[in-house]
């Protein structure tokens, strides 16, 4: 560890030097201008303009680059994402300088959350449009979904000051009890983080070492993993952390002192509970689009470092049959990026009104162009059919001699084509939406999961609020033997309800219960042993025996099975 030493106490100085110099934040502020200038005179914004294709002879003759407000759009935002990134280092350069004043914190927080709010609506604005105008999927979008989506993301992007206004403004037990609950908290999480993160590399670091993958793509690769982790660790991190706090509190007596001091357990126990509901809506957001998209991006990277692929496939052997129009497709390739790449290997059959094979198209590669919604197909030939006989085959040939064809009258689109292959586990809200606005004439049991993960979407998250409503009057105990009984029965509870939760929503897949139903149902099961949990606590009461004493119950399941034990064996005849 001496080789740490040198940066230990370089860092050590900077703190020193950032709390305490006159001038730091001025210096700050002035090395922050100087590499947003240095980035100005480097072209930092050239990566970010709309790109060309390069070859203007693949391009339909109808094709037209976007507007000159699109490019003056996207310069100027590629500078205010630079801007929120340099802001975020003068941001937590005046939160070191004012720790721990919580006021002093309040103001620079304030500033930070609108420019971080004001960046990632115009971000999201931008794209929507683009998606309307030039959407390389030709994806049906949802008005509601994507203002839903506005309003979580701007709620999660302003919760900091408020989180800061209400510590500022509760009371000094409330402020005390929400302190004991954040530090246990806050290593949980961490903690459970690190042993996630640890736990999937010792799965797939042979596979990454294999094919060369850096380190650098390995750590972004969990960064982005980040909203798919907290939802799955928030309620056991919230579990322990609240267990924790308040069988601390318990055994030093300061919940017995809070309650003789005139305070009811209802205001004992807020900050718990708010801490809960404001961890389930933090886990709404997450789950709402990013959490199972970035479940679903790992899951193609991970199969696609196991097959040895070098190209960047979003789906493969892709099947999709148009009843409308009786066409069938067959793609043997389709790219993750669609701007770049091409789909390959096609064929595509087109049906009469009895459901013969009239004609059909082979290509090596096909291209969709959002701008006018044409597809061309290149290197390839039609075949005529009549009565399932090959009667006329002839390549094609564009007005410029290329072996090319346009269709412009097709109505599928890249995402009509891959949505019937994918997997309702991975798609958020705004991506299930389109799949149902898309495939509507599908059949309700078809339909049935991708409904179900619809609201289980809003549904996974409230599991944080569910395990701090049950653990919390578990964790108010008087005793050592109680508190020891509170963390077996929350702790039981936990895992009852991740088995009825997956039972309920297979049962809500496969059309046995009402989609809605099925996914809410764990947590008004459990919510309503939460509830009346809490109640027994408020009117000072005992829990019930089975939830605390469990040596006792153990005691008398090992009578039980001696007894059953004694009657199977064969007795002894003199």
């Amino acid at each position: 560890m001496k080789f740490l030493q040198p940066v230990l106490n370089l860092l050590s100085f900077a703190l020193r030097w950032l709390r305490n110099a006159p001038h730091a934040m001025s210096c700050v502020w002035l090395g922050a201008a100087g590499v947003m200038f240095l980035c100005i005179q480097a072209g930092y914004h050239e990566s970010f303009m709309p790109e060309t294709p390069s070859n203007v002879l693949e391009l339909p003759k109808d094709w037209t680059p976007p507007p000159m407000g699109a490019y003056v759009f996207l310069y100027l935002l590629s500078y205010l994402r630079l801007f929120v990134l340099l802001g975020g280092v003068v941001y937590h350069a005046y939160i070191i300088r004012a720790y721990p004043d919580v006021q002093k914190m309040l103001r620079p927080t304030w500033i930070a959350s609108t420019v971080l709010t004001v960046w990632a609506l115009a971000t999201n604005f931008y794209d929507r449009w683009e998606q309307s105008q030039v959407g390389v999927l030709g994806e049906e979008f949802s008005n509601i979904a994507f203002a839903i989506q506005i309003f979580l993301m701007v709620g999660l992007l302003m919760s900091p000051p408020f989180a800061m206004l209400y510590y500022i403004r509760c009371r000094i037990m409330e402020r005390y009890a929400l302190r004991n609950m954040l530090q246990p908290l806050l290593f949980c999480f961490l903690a459970f983080t690190t042993l996630w993160i640890v736990m999937d590399l010792k799965d797939h670091l042979e596979n990454f070492r294999e094919n060369n993958i850096s380190g650098s793509v390995i750590f972004l690769f969990y960064i982005k993993l980040l909203p798919t982790i907290y939802v799955t660790i928030a309620p056991v991190t919230l579990l322990l952390a609240t267990l924790y706090s308040l069988g601390k509190m318990s055994r030093a007596n300061e919940i017995i002192s809070m309650l003789g001091a005139g305070r009811s357990l209802g205001q004992v126990l807020r900050p718990f509970f708010i801490i809960g509901i404001y961890a389930s809506l933090l886990g709404v957001v997450a789950n709402y689009h990013w959490a199972p998209m970035a479940e679903g991006n790992k899951k193609k990277l991970l199969e696609d470092v196991k097959e040895h692929m070098k190209q960047d496939i979003l789906v493969m052997d892709l099947v999709y049959h148009n009843n409308e129009d009786r066409r069938t497709w067959f793609v043997g390739i389709v790219p993750s990026d669609l701007r770049r790449e091409r789909m390959r290997r096609i064929e595509v059959r087109q049906e009469d009104e009895k459901g013969h094979l009239v004609k059909a198209w082979f290509a090596r590669s096909m291209a969709w162009w959002p701008e006018n919604r044409v597809w061309t197909f290149n290197n390839g030939a039609e075949v005529s059919y009549e009565n399932g006989i090959v009667v006329g085959m002839k390549n094609f040939k564009n007005e410029a001699g290329s072996n090319r064809l346009d269709q412009p009258n097709w109505n599928e689109t890249p995402w009509m084509l891959m949505s019937n292959s994918l997997s309702p586990e991975f798609l958020g809200v705004p991506q299930l939406i389109s799949y149902l606005s898309a495939n509507r004439t599908y059949g309700p049991q078809k339909l049935a999961p991708y409904i179900s993960h619809l609201f289980y979407r809003f549904a996974l998250p409230m599991q944080a609020f569910v395990v701090v409503l049950m653990a919390a009057p578990l964790g108010v105990v008087f005793s050592r033997r109680g508190m020891l009984g509170g963390v077996a029965g929350s702790i039981f509870i936990f895992f009852t309800l991740l088995f009825i939760d997956h039972l309920f929503l297979n049962l809500g897949k496969s059309r046995h219960m009402p989609a809605f139903l099925s996914v809410w149902m764990p947590h008004l099961i459990l919510g309503g042993v939460g509830l009346y949990l809490y109640q027994l606590r408020s009117q000072n009461r005992d829990l019930p025996k089975y939830l605390v004493d469990w040596k006792l119950q153990f005691e008398r399941l090992k009578i039980l099975w001696l007894r059953l034990k004694q009657k199977r064996e064969p007795r002894v005849q003199n």
